[in-house]
């Protein structure tokens, strides 16, 4: 098996009777509205054989993982193979690029791909729509895990699948987020923040390696770099924020010991049976450390695509509440279960023609639309022009905040994972899903923690996703368990979630 680093998270795959492309994302156009680049660029990759696979693997719905663009240079005959969710967005969007055969297949069961060589994803929960991706082909074993934060069961669980070796680990060094940047907060305390996303990030790395031991890691997936001049101060974010690059991930690694990893760029190849880097010539000048300049010149390449992406959402010349508020209607409607989670007032402070300051209240006996913003716990800014293709279903809300074109703002400074569920999925069958995941996990197994001198029993299971704390958790000063899954961070003391709108953990002293 060999592996060919197509940039930020692609991966062409061959196999002795197949080749493979998993996540490739090479449109002109970035991703997310022209706001997310490959970082390098990778379009010397787009040659007429890289558009002719026998099939393509795609993980989750982030277009910087699946790229409508490049589906559509490709045969509308070659299979798309992805996991089962219940949101039909993936599917939607790979079926926009003409493809004619998409497989849908459920989490652990393998697919066969060629003679000798299967494939099979691993999901997180209903409210996390990551896959990581597992082949094995030529008898050895490659696993993705994208932008999937499986649990350390997960990942034991697929060892033992395999026959307990992985041959290669390609795992995401940078985060897929606009949390802490995109949030009104004081400058230090933004980087604060972003730091310490940065080190939980490169801690669950340190932790899946320990765990899965594979013969080769490799980081991939990110960073993304910002070329639109109004997004330029994301990149920033590469030194030591959410956004690091592959080279500075094996460093931190290299430092605590784990260097069994290989740094990888577009082109680069890697024959697993082999264990040998095959280097793209193109790069033999190109150090990250020189970023600024090139960045600079990548940017200068890509001005006409960002001004053809804007130029196709205007500003709009009537007013948009009319839209506003019978889309926030119908959402209201969809799940009272979701409602309820939410339960605040989330105010739209929508900037230019068209625009205004309008409210959507989640609260039971208080819930309906606002033309006016009032008292909110939440709220986001943006311009008008990116409003309808969010109301008309063009783009998603989850695409949307990844694009970073926003601020937001809470009160009290706590997560809510339901808002943006609820306009993630927008759909009643997900909803349901995710409401009864979240309602059947069981809090009655207990574990033992000693903090501070105290001792606790605690829930095994993490109330928000159902990750394993004794594998997962983490306990802080101040007597803080947090889990490393997604950050959630509970008091030991009362069990109350500090930084997220979450089901308390079931604990009390011992």
């Amino acid at each position: 098996m060999k592996v060919t680093f197509l940039g930020h998270a692609g991966l062409k795959v061959e196999t002795k009777y197949a080749t493979v492309l998993v996540d490739p994302w090479l449109s002109p156009e970035g991703a997310f509205l022209a706001s997310w680049f490959q970082y390098p660029d990778n379009q010397h990759l787009m040659t007429p054989s890289l558009l002719q696979p026998t099939l393509i693997a795609i993980s989750h719905e982030h277009l910087d993982h699946v790229d409508p663009w490049f589906l559509a240079q490709v045969s509308e005959q070659v299979p798309v193979i992805i996991p089962r969710y219940d949101s039909l967005v993936l599917k939607q969007k790979i079926a926009g690029a003409g493809i004619k055969t998409i497989v849908e297949v459920p989490q652990w069961e393998p697919v066969q791909l060629a003679k000798g060589a299967s494939m099979f994803f691993v999901s997180e929960s209903p409210m996390n729509h990551d896959s990581a991706i597992v082949i094995v082909a030529d008898g050895k074993t490659l696993l993705n895990l994208n932008d999937a934060r499986l649990s350390i069961a997960q990942l034991r669980s697929i060892r033992a699948k395999v026959g307990g070796i992985i041959d290669v680990l390609a795992l995401q060094g940078a985060g897929a987020s606009w949390y802490p940047i995109c949030y009104d907060y004081p400058e230090e305390r933004k980087r604060e923040l972003s730091h310490r996303k940065r080190m939980a990030k490169f801690s669950y790395l340190q932790r899946a390696i320990k765990s899965v031991e594979p013969v080769t890691a490799i980081p991939i997936a990110g960073p993304p770099c910002f070329l639109d001049t109004e997004l330029g101060w994301v990149n920033t974010e590469m030194e030591e924020g959410i956004f690091p690059d592959q080279q500075q991930v094996i460093d931190w690694l290299a430092e605590r010991e784990v260097k069994n990893t290989v740094l990888l760029l577009p082109g680069d190849a890697f024959d697993i049976r082999e264990q040998k880097k095959e280097a793209d010539p193109i790069w033999r000048n190109f150090s990250f450390s020189d970023r600024n300049s090139y960045l600079e010149n990548y940017a200068q390449k890509r001005v006409t695509q960002i001004t053809a992406l804007k130029a196709r959402y205007p500003e709009p010349t009537e007013s948009l509440w009319d839209t506003f508020r019978d889309y926030f209607q119908r959402l209201l409607a969809m799940s009272p279960y979701f409602n309820s989670k939410i339960g605040m007032r989330v105010g739209f402070d929508i900037v230019g023609s068209g625009g205004g300051k309008w409210a959507v209240d989640f609260r039971p006996g208080l819930s309906g639309v606002f033309e006016e913003m009032g008292e909110c716990s939440y709220g986001y800014r943006f311009a008008s022009r990116w409003l309808p293709p969010l109301l008309n279903g063009e783009v998603p809300w989850e695409d949307f905040f990844l694009s970073l074109r926003f601020v937001a703002w809470r009160n009290p400074d706590i997560y809510n994972d339901h808002l943006l569920g609820l306009l993630k999925f927008a759909c009643p069958q997900s909803l349901k899903a995710v409401e009864e995941y979240e309602t059947s996990m069981d809090s009655k197994e207990q574990m033992t923690i000693h903090a501070e001198g105290h001792t606790y029993q605690v829930q095994r299971y993490c109330p928000h996703a159902g990750l394993d704390l004794h594998e997962v958790g983490e306990v802080l000063p101040g007597r803080i368990l947090r889990c490393l899954g997604h950050h959630y961070e509970f008091e030991l003391e009362t069990g109350k979630c500090l930084n997220g709108k979450c089901k308390s953990l079931e604990s009390h002293r011992v």
